[in-house]
């Protein structure tokens, strides 16, 4: 047994993924909308909840999941600071107090997360945030890239925390990527690697020159 359901959250659209082995239900990114994300998961064996960047839209409802499911947490090691503290990472508008309670998984590069039978692969693709990650199940060529990478877009770097050279480099990792791999992002519908590779590698190369892209695999997260 093995189910990917999706669910669009809020006025932000921000895409939940719910993925169910045998063991039991892998949640990325519960959104905001808590009553709303409890409802769906209803029924559902919650054994962990995975964030893939530090903004609400993403993580709002995600103690609301834990008290209810028990499960444990998990993010990127960098973000382990932004989920605690929203405005640090540019969210700091009036009534924007979403945070984290507890982080009991920090993820770095190349960490697996494994239920049941099944495994997510670690990426970690700084630049929306320091510490977003892609989460890659090369069983079956999905990649959930959160708010890297979108269908015909990337994530955007203008927030407190974002970064122009890092989404770069991110960028020029994914281009580099099978172009088979189905993307699965944090907004918007499903495409595929290969249909964003063009656009990923002018974003790279374009922004800084090819030459400068070795100095990408050089960095700490690849």
């Amino acid at each position: 047994m093995y189910t990917i359901e999706r669910r669009v959250l809020g006025s932000w659209k921000a895409v939940c993924y719910a993925i169910t082995n045998d063991e039991g239900t892998l949640v990325i990114d519960p959104g905001a909308q808590a009553e709303e994300v409890l409802e769906w998961l209803e029924g559902k064996n919650v054994v962990g909840v995975v964030i893939t960047h530090c903004h609400c839209d993403h993580i709002g409802a995600v103690n609301e999941v834990v008290e209810a499911h028990g499960c444990w947490v998990a993010c990127g090691v960098d973000d382990v600071d932004g989920v605690a503290d929203l405005h640090r990472s540019g969210f700091d508008d009036e009534g924007i107090d979403y945070t984290v309670d507890h982080i009991d998984r920090p993820l770095a590069e190349g960490d697996e997360i494994r239920w049941g039978a099944d495994a997510l692969k670690v990426l970690h693709t700084p630049g929306h945030t320091p510490g977003s990650i892609c989460l890659l199940d090369e069983a079956r060529g999905i990649l959930f890239t959160g708010d890297m990478l979108f269908a015909g877009a990337i994530g955007s770097t203008q927030y407190v925390l974002g970064n122009d050279r890092d989404m770069r480099c991110s960028c020029a990792r994914l281009a580099q990527m099978d172009p088979a791999l189905v993307v699965l992002p944090g907004h918007g519908r499903e495409t595929t690697l290969g249909a964003e590779a063009a656009m990923l590698r002018m974003v790279s190369a374009v922004s800084f020159g090819e030459s400068d892209q070795s100095n990408c695999r050089e960095g700490s997260w690849w």
